[in-house]
């Protein structure tokens, strides 16, 4: 109680000093893949859940970046086993507790972000962040069944208590519309008050949360979908940028292209060379190395969980290769040109269908980009 006592305070003073600095204009340099404005991220619980927020930000802005702390998802009974993890943190340029930049005009339209098997809400965090500097709100939440802390203990046999893995019922169907409902309410209370446009929402989600935004695909209140390396075949007639890397080993491109081909009003990009974990920052939390120095030769390891962890730890990461069968190229795409590529592109995107602005998405801009409409 004290803790959200204490976050109560803080939002009910970035509030204020938002409504004291009064409407600033967003002023967005003109590449889609260059971050805008500054960006604040927050942190507050709904209905049970943690819910991440990245929002615009004002030019008053100041204090140090946000960093996120993988070492902190790591639980005790995986620590117990294999001491601490020397686990590298990711920075951010997002600044915690930030006051809100008011929106000078319309309100911001929203996105909500579902991460992957093995991820956590903050897993996309380049992303996440790079919507919210181009004058999106952006939230997130951790779907329990499948984050890195409900895996990690799965490795190992017999399991310990806290192994929790959901492979037939996906948590992100009951989990995003509860963060819906949290954006209905923000928009009415609290430091998001009037700010937000809950009319202009998109759902967006990586691997297992692209099949989350597939799955709730049918409801109206997402006026655009971007499924990441997963997901199926969208029937709405709904606006849909489906991503895909050439070189991912754990959802096949075809499957994306395919998935595509019976959409109904699909734009599908590949992204050539790109793996599995080019859509999130995970390949800087260095899995693949853990793994090595850890696990080797332990034998007390599940063999099947390990091999499915492994191959989604390392797919995409300039440290691997890709998996022949799939892919020609002898090493991955260079993760900074992918995240330009990802973040150009759901920027126009969303743009065009949100804001009704720009020019929407162009081909020929990026020679890995390769799209199909």
């Amino acid at each position: 109680m004290k803790r959200f006592l204490v976050l109560a305070l803080a939002l009910s003073a970035c509030k204020k000093e938002a409504e004291e600095l009064g409407p600033e204009p967003l002023d967005l340099p003109a590449d889609p893949a260059a971050t805008g404005v500054p960006v604040g991220v927050q942190t507050t619980e709904w209905d049970g859940l943690p819910v991440e927020i990245w929002y615009p930000a004002s030019d008053t802005t100041s204090g140090k970046s946000e960093v996120v702390d993988y070492g902190d998802e790591v639980p005790n009974s995986v620590t117990d086993l294999l001491g601490v993890m020397d686990i590298p943190v990711i920075d951010t340029f997002a600044v915690r507790d930030a006051p809100l930049r008011i929106p000078d005009g319309a309100p911001y339209p929203t996105v909500i972000f579902s991460h992957g098997f093995g991820g956590t809400r903050e897993q996309s965090v380049t992303f996440t962040s790079h919507l919210a500097s181009r004058g999106y709100v952006v939230v997130a939440t951790d779907h329990h069944g499948r984050t890195l802390q409900n895996v990690l203990p799965c490795l190992f046999e017999p399991p310990p208590d806290d192994c929790l893995l959901e492979f037939i019922d996906d948590p992100g169907l009951r989990d995003v519309p509860d963060l819906v409902a949290f954006l209905d309410d923000a928009s009415g209370s609290g430091f998001l008050k009037g700010a937000i446009d809950t009319d202009a929402m998109a759902l967006t989600g990586h691997s297992a949360g692209g099949g989350t935004t597939v799955g709730l695909s049918d409801d109206e209140r997402f006026k655009a979908l971007i499924p990441m390396a997963g997901g199926t075949e969208v029937t709405r007639d709904v606006p849909v940028l489906r991503m895909a890397g050439e070189c991912d080993g754990v959802v096949l491109a075809s499957d994306s292209a395919d998935s595509h081909a019976i959409s109904t009003d699909d734009i599908y990009l590949e992204i050539t060379g790109a793996g599995h974990l080019a859509f999130s920052d995970m390949c800087d939390i260095e899995l693949g190395r853990l793994a090595d120095e850890l696990l080797t030769g332990r034998d007390d390891l599940n063999g099947t969980v390990n091999d499915l962890l492994l191959d989604l730890a390392v797919d995409g990461c300039a440290d691997s290769a890709p998996l022949s069968t799939v892919c020609g190229a002898g090493e991955f795409l260079n993760l900074g040109v992918s995240n330009d590529i990802i973040n150009h592109y759901a920027t126009v995107f969303l743009d065009e269908v949100l804001y009704r602005s720009g020019p929407g998405v162009e081909t020929g801009l990026f020679g890995e980009a390769v799209i199909s409409q």
